[in-house]
């Protein structure tokens, strides 16, 4: 290690873990409020720290709201992670859905309230989207199951795709129009009707038997 290293990569640590007793302090706050809202004041009190310091390290309350965000979507990277899904490209995009879902459906409304606040204008742009890709670049993987044919075009547009459906299903169910047992069954529907145009043959007839009492059922 250099000279100078060393101090620098304290302040680093330092600074992460003043930022994760922030943004604790705010999950603590979200899911113990009746209507999962925190102020600023309140977050420093609940965090401990100066009522400057969530400032200091986030710049606004939209700030910790998109990192929260992104925390969510660390969980799920994880979570799937860990549970190491079996099957080809389109069961393993099938398996993060229901997995996110049920990271999300843990705590549902500090959930919509975090994922919500992405939806509220402001001067930064949210840098969530990145994320929210490469979630399905992950259950993607190889792109094994897609047909040779549609195999790089896949790899291109559908994480893209996927990272819209899904943040599409979830701006009804925060608008309440869809409640939480048919979160999944909607994104499992606009999931395989996404990848049906991708699939391999001898799973689009599958695929399409089980689109059709989902999309009733919504």
């Amino acid at each position: 290690m250099t000279p100078g290293t060393a101090p620098r990569a304290l302040r680093d640590r330092n600074r992460q873990l003043a930022r994760d007793v922030v943004l604790d302090a705010a999950e603590r706050l979200l899911q113990a409020s009746p209507n999962a809202e925190f102020s600023m004041r309140a977050l420093a009190a609940e965090a401990g720290v100066g009522f400057a310091t969530p400032f200091n390290h986030f710049g606004s309350k939209n700030a910790i709201m998109q990192a929260l965000s992104a925390r969510l979507i660390e969980r799920m990277s994880v979570r799937f992670r860990d549970e190491r899904p079996e099957g080809d490209a389109i069961d393993r995009v099938l398996a993060m859905g229901r997995i996110s879902i049920g990271v999300l459906l843990e705590k549902p409304d500090a959930s919509k309230v975090v994922v919500g606040s992405l939806g509220v204008v402001s001067p930064t742009p949210s840098s969530v989207r990145p994320k929210s890709e490469s979630l399905w670049v992950q259950a993607l993987d190889d792109c094994a199951g897609l047909t040779p044919a549609t195999r790089a075009l896949g790899r291109e547009l559908l994480p893209q795709q996927l990272a819209f459906t899904f943040r599409g299903c979830l701006s009804f169910w925060i608008a309440g129009e869809l409640g939480d047992a048919m979160l999944p069954k909607a994104f499992r529907a606009g999931a395989l009707t996404l990848l049906l145009g991708f699939a391999s043959p001898a799973r689009r007839a599958a695929m399409a038997t089980a689109i059709r009492p989902l999309s009733v059922k919504l």
